[in-house]
């Protein structure tokens, strides 16, 4: 049998309220979801290091030890969120609107690809793109929402949004269903 999985850093309470917060100011500027913006409800934000997909759920013992190892060479840090973009770059209408990361952008990317290379043992592709640190606030369905969305992420600079201490690493469980995404954690890899 096989599950969906990806590993990420999961955040703070205090976190996932400011970015509430923040998706609410947004929304007051970009309309609402009849414009065709589906926000991210803020208990499922999160941090993804690397989506694995559909996986055989007999790998995932090995999957979550790749993981610690991986973890057991950093020790925790922090992360501050701060600023506002979009995917794809460059003049195209926005797909995907997202929160980044400054203070501790660079150790996650290392972590990242610590566990990209400890997942390719397990013939888990390697990663073609560089690894950007972000939080996913909202998904875009409609050209002009994403217009207007690059608009807004061009014109509203954002100071500090919060930050936190990364501790950990979660490998969680996706399950899709008709009312969104529910997140089981399977394992939790400590900073050491």
């Amino acid at each position: 049998m096989s599950i969906r999985c990806f590993i990420a850093v999961e955040l703070d309470q205090g976190v996932k309220t400011e970015l509430g917060r923040l998706q609410k100011r947004l929304a007051k500027q970009l309309w609402d979801d009849e414009f065709g913006i589906n926000w991210v409800k803020p208990k499922r934000i999160h941090l993804t290091l690397k989506f694995l997909g559909d996986v055989d759920e007999t790998l995932t013992p090995e999957i979550c030890s790749a993981v610690s190892e991986a973890a057991e060479h950093f020790s925790p840090f922090e992360i501050e969120l701060s600023g506002l973009g979009c995917f794809p770059p460059n003049d195209r209408p926005g797909r995907v609107l997202w929160a980044g990361i400054t203070t501790g952008a660079e150790t996650l990317r290392e972590l990242a690809e610590a566990i990209d290379m400890n997942l390719g043992v397990l013939d888990f592709p390697p990663e073609t793109r560089k690894f950007n640190p972000h939080l996913t606030l909202a998904r875009i369905k409609q050209p002009n929402a994403g217009k207007a969305v690059r608009n807004l992420v061009e014109t509203s600079p954002i100071d500090i949004i919060a930050s936190q201490t990364v501790g950990e690493i979660t490998v969680f469980q996706s399950e899709l269903t008709r009312s969104g995404p529910i997140y089981t954690s399977l394992s939790h890899a400590p900073l050491t």
